[in-house]
């Protein structure tokens, strides 16, 4: 971005996302802690590519090609109820990370 000291990407020189580059660092930043091996509130496990994708108590936490759609943005981006993480606003740039994931099929 203009003024950010770092070039936006551009089509074609980016990789597409994938899950352990792009979204696992989010979710062991933000969410394992309630979602995780230990503990999987509202059914939820988020330490793996296959929980993931299996979704929780509420259905599947994501919608392949759809962020808007999916729940797992709904709640990071405070648009569905219990928002998520439930005390801290999960920062933005992260946030475009799993719209990015997502929006890309959410390859594993």
């Amino acid at each position: 971005a203009p003024g950010s000291g770092t070039p936006a990407p551009t089509a074609g020189t980016a990789q597409p996302p994938n899950f352990a580059r792009d979204v696992e660092p989010v979710l062991d930043r933000w969410c394992i802690s309630c979602h995780g091996a230990t503990e999987q509130q509202g059914g939820l496990r988020l330490d793996r590519y296959l929980w993931l994708m299996r979704g929780g108590d509420d259905g599947p936490a994501l919608i392949p090609g759809d962020p808007t759609g999916s729940l797992l943005v709904a709640k990071v981006e405070r648009r569905d109820r219990p928002a998520m993480p439930p005390r801290r606003r999960l920062p933005a740039p992260q946030i475009g990370r799993l719209r990015a994931w997502i929006a890309a099929g959410a390859p594993p």
